[in-house]
């Protein structure tokens, strides 16, 4: 919220009340500071009330009584562009057990409307460790299309370029156009889809065949590549 303070102050600051009519681009440009801080309130606004929802998640679904609970997703998107966000992830630290956690929530389609967002439209998946690395081999055998251990892929970091152990690169990511998509038929749960260096995640049967995710059911929804980055470094260097 501060920025949006420091937007305010300086349009004000700027352009004094006694502000002459006839002055039309000192007015666009007084109105563009405006409406950028409208835009940054829309999106922190946005960022409280999803983790609000996270935490409620967290509370009513999985043991933990004392956590922490962030994420990067959102930072450097504008308002306009989050109708387009498929998935958002958390960092968790779990306190209790000293275990880390990545809490995917997953938009399904429509669920940013004229009327702001629907967060009935919004699902949850908890991975720890085990189930984040076994998701990151296969993501990396799927976008290099060379295979890796399990070992090398929790003591190793993943970049835009490839896996990195140490120094050196164990594998790199395979250089494909924009309108070419590499799968791997993952789980009963989801297809991995490596396209642009993003991974996206084909939703098949997500929390078996409930009607309660029957709105995610063939729904296919991209990471952000430094959100991919940030949630491996959690789970195995932080």
């Amino acid at each position: 919220m501060k920025k949006i303070i420091l937007i305010l102050t300086v349009s004000i600051l700027i352009f004094p009340k006694n502000i002459k009519a006839q002055d039309d681009t000192a007015v666009a440009v007084a109105g563009g500071l405006l409406m950028l801080g409208a835009g940054i309130a829309a999106v922190e606004q946005f960022n409280e009330q999803l983790e609000q929802r996270a935490v409620e998640e967290i509370l009513s679904n999985h043991n933990m009584k004392n956590f922490k609970l962030k994420t990067s997703t959102l930072d450097g998107v504008s308002a306009s562009d989050i109708s387009s966000i498929g998935v958002v992830t958390y960092e968790v630290d779990n306190f209790d057990n000293m275990k880390k956690y990545i809490l995917f929530s997953f938009m399904s389609s429509g669920w940013m409307n004229q009327y702001g967002a629907d967060f009935n439209k919004i699902r949850w998946k908890l991975f720890d460790k085990d189930e984040w690395n076994n998701l990151m081999k296969a993501y990396i055998e799927t976008a290099s299309r060379k295979e890796v251990s399990i070992e090398d892929v929790k003591l190793s970091k993943i970049d835009t370029r490839g896996v990195k152990k140490g120094k050196e690169y164990i594998v790199s990511f395979t250089k494909i156009d924009g309108d070419t998509y590499l799968t791997n038929d993952y789980s009963d749960e989801f297809k991995i889809v490596f396209n642009e260096g993003r991974l996206g995640l084909f939703i098949k049967e997500m929390g078996g065949n409930s009607d309660e995710y029957s709105n995610l059911r063939g729904s296919l929804v991209q990471i952000r590549k430094k959100a991919i980055i940030k949630a491996h470094s959690h789970m195995n260097y932080q």
